[in-house]
């Protein structure tokens, strides 16, 4: 015969409610009483029905990401994957689905307005890559769980989570200067692309405090470089001891630039690039990358929109994940 909720509640001396509160992680209930219920629901061999949890929390079971999935995103954005990797990861485990809706910036605000009144899902997730300020007013006025993941290019009040890239850009830095490298140069794309600028802004307080100043070579395009202007920056005297580049697009463009004017990496440049993925490891010398564990920032984003379902007056701007370096050949 199977386990029942009953089976679970007489074992471990509570009310059938608490197993039931416990089960879906209500905050009424001490973690101590979550962990001793879900340990004899485990050993019982207990699983609840899933449907049926659904109704008695009065929920889909479903959580909503929405991201503009524009053709080449997966090469342009890879971080989007292991974030969305991460988040089913969590979700799974506490019985939640995850379904991806795409939208425009443009389509956003009317749809995810629409969702909201009708309660559509149980919570939202938002790529910051289709946030606007119609959007961001919408969401600063409602109580429906969300989480925007990355930071806002304006100022707003609304929940955000993000990776800090500033203290990516700081950590490049301080590598690069206890290797012993002083005459650098960021590649970068253009004045719109705000995660190299967030990058920049922190290797340039680094610089200052050493008295030291970075050269930086901005772009068109995030993911091509300008192969005059590149060729200048490695042929004039004194040409950069490194070169510190905002993603690996970049980072390719230049080792293959690099190589066609007959230097060698790292003896006369060496070469860094942010994101290990998806060329830094596979290319020759390795490139040295600053890295940051997205999965786990997916992670975290959905326990903080779950905990949002049941406090839904929790706010957050914040930060996680710490960045690493990945050394290689190439510095």
């Amino acid at each position: 015969m199977a386990v029942t909720i009953y089976d679970v509640a007489k074992e471990a001396g509570v009310s059938i409610a608490t197993v039931s509160k416990a089960l879906n992680d209500s905050y009424t209930i001490p973690d101590h009483t979550k962990a001793v219920i879900r340990e004899t629901a485990d050993r019982l061999g207990y699983r609840p029905n899933a449907r049926a949890k659904n109704f008695a929390r009065q929920a889909s079971g479903t959580v909503l990401f929405i991201t503009d999935l524009y053709q080449n995103i997966a090469f342009e954005n890879p971080h989007m994957f292991e974030i969305i990797s991460g988040i089913t990861t969590y979700l799974d485990r506490k019985d939640y689905a995850l379904t991806l809706k795409p939208l425009s910036r443009q389509e956003a605000p009317l749809y995810i307005r629409d969702i909201i009144q009708q309660r559509q899902a149980d919570a939202l997730m938002i790529h910051a890559y289709i946030l606007s300020t119609e959007l961001a007013a919408i969401l600063s006025r409602t109580d429906f769980p969300y989480l925007v993941i990355g930071k806002p290019s304006f100022r707003c009040n609304i929940c955000w989570i993000d990776v800090n890239h500033e203290q990516a850009g700081q950590l490049a830095a301080n590598y690069l200067l206890d290797k012993g490298y002083r005459r650098m140069a960021f590649i970068m794309g253009n004045e719109e692309d705000s995660l190299s600028q967030s990058r920049l802004t922190g290797i340039n307080q680094v610089m200052s405090e050493e008295e030291l100043a970075i050269e930086v070579v901005r772009n068109q395009s995030v993911y091509s470089l300008d192969d005059q202007v590149l060729d200048r920056l490695l042929t004039r005297p004194p040409r950069p001891e490194v070169l510190l580049c905002s993603n690996n697009h970049l980072a390719l463009h230049c080792l293959q630039q690099i190589r066609r004017l007959g230097l060698k990496i790292p003896e006369d440049i060496g070469l860094l690039t942010f994101d290990n993925y998806p060329f830094s490891m596979l290319t020759d010398p390795a490139i040295t990358a600053v890295e940051v564990d997205m999965h786990e920032m997916g992670v975290n984003a959905a326990r903080f929109v779950l905990q949002r379902i049941h406090k839904p007056n929790l706010q957050t701007q914040s930060y996680c994940t710490s960045p690493s370096i990945l050394e290689r050949a190439s510095t």
